[in-house]
């Protein structure tokens, strides 16, 4: 294959993976909009909605997650998340301060899964993300399905008078060398099911800082 026909397939994808972000945020955005009762999937409804831009340690551009809240049973976790690049399930049960979730990706076309854990303790949370992919990429070069790391991302952070969050993560991502980031996140409420925040990280391996801003709505 030439490298012309190569890009133009990358493209391609690529193109595929934007318009399914862009169809599934209208449907549910669309929904959230016109509907009198959130969304629901099964026994799940639609409990938040985040919708953010920028960069962060993990994700850049247009983002978007999720959450669901489950009429039955109250302990188990459904969020999923989607950007231009991936589109991610996260399906977990909660045990008091702990989440056990196992996450299912396409990332830039290429399935990958793994366990995520997230433990909150008053101010103090701590996260732990995990992954394998199953495909090449132009980051991964590993040739075949085999199972290949792809990711391992592990936080922690301070909420300092309810609206002030101070983080630091250290990330390693395909072939890429260990990362770390520190980051400082305001949250603006505003009524009492809706706010605004801004978050800033410093990025250690390109000594620059990195911004987000975003929107968060409750349904529930």
């Amino acid at each position: 294959m030439s490298i012309v026909n190569k890009k133009q397939k990358n493209k391609t994808k690529n193109k595929i993976m934007k318009n399914v972000f862009v169809s599934i945020a209208f449907v549910v955005i669309s929904s959230v909009t016109f509907a009198q009762t959130s969304p629901r999937l099964g026994n799940y409804s639609l409990s938040e909605v985040t919708i953010t831009s920028g960069k962060g340690a993990i994700a850049s551009g247009l983002d978007t997650r999720f959450d669901f809240t489950n009429s039955v049973n109250p302990n188990m976790v459904l969020f999923m998340q989607a950007n231009a690049d991936r589109i991610t399930i996260n399906v977990g049960k909660r045990f008091g301060n702990l989440k056990l979730i196992e996450s299912f990706g396409i990332y830039k076309n290429m399935p990958w899964t793994g366990p995520m854990i997230i433990y909150k303790l008053g101010p103090l949370d701590m996260i732990a993300w995990n992954g394998v992919m199953f495909a090449k990429t132009d980051q991964l070069q590993e040739v075949g399905y085999k199972p290949q790391f792809f990711i391992s991302y592990e936080g922690m952070g301070l909420t300092i008078a309810k609206n002030h969050r101070i983080g630091a993560a250290v990330l390693w991502f395909g072939t890429q060398p260990m990362n770390w980031f520190v980051s400082y996140k305001a949250n603006v409420p505003i009524g009492k099911q809706s706010k605004l925040f801004a978050e800033v990280t410093y990025n250690h391996a390109l000594d620059i800082p990195m911004f987000v801003v975003g929107y968060s709505l409750k349904f529930q």
